[in-house]
């Protein structure tokens, strides 16, 4: 068993951040902006987007989505981002790397939460364009069906 949770930023590492919607996305903002870092993050305002590169090598140590975007989906989860952060970090460096990934998550009392979300919603949120995916590709109707009757 390999029990080395030291995160370097000058090896292969990345960080993912797992955002769990209305769980700690403003975390993800200070991640990029406000770290005290040898070679910071760097921020464009229109684009929101920031560049979070490696002290020595435009490789990024970071994947979450205010540092690519949202490349393997809107609120992806676990499954959508292990099978899908490799080959986008290859895509987006250039080139095949091996990599250590470290996923790290955020989680909030599940009423507040959904309380949170409620009210996002309320105020004209949806998730209707979510994509859903299972090995790879989208689900099947019969993988999630959907658990209501009625118009979305």
């Amino acid at each position: 068993l390999n029990d080395d949770f030291q995160f370097d930023m000058n090896a292969h590492d990345v960080m993912v951040f797992l955002h769990i919607q209305k769980t700690g996305g403003t975390f993800g903002k200070h991640l990029v902006r406000d770290l005290d870092l040898k070679r910071p993050c760097t921020c464009q305002r229109k684009k929101k987007r920031c560049y979070c590169f490696r002290p020595h090598r435009n490789e990024n140590w970071l994947f979450s989505r205010y540092s690519t975007g949202w490349k393997c989906g809107l609120h992806a989860d676990w499954t959508e981002l292990t099978g899908c952060v490799d080959q986008e970090l290859d895509k987006n460096e250039g080139e095949t790397a091996k990599r250590r990934y470290f996923y790290i998550t955020l989680l909030r009392e599940p009423i507040a939460r959904y309380l949170s979300e409620f009210r996002h919603v309320q105020r004209g949120a949806t998730w209707k364009n979510a994509r859903h995916w299972c090995l790879g590709r989208h689900a099947t109707p019969d993988e999630l069906p959907p658990c209501y009757n009625g118009e979305c």
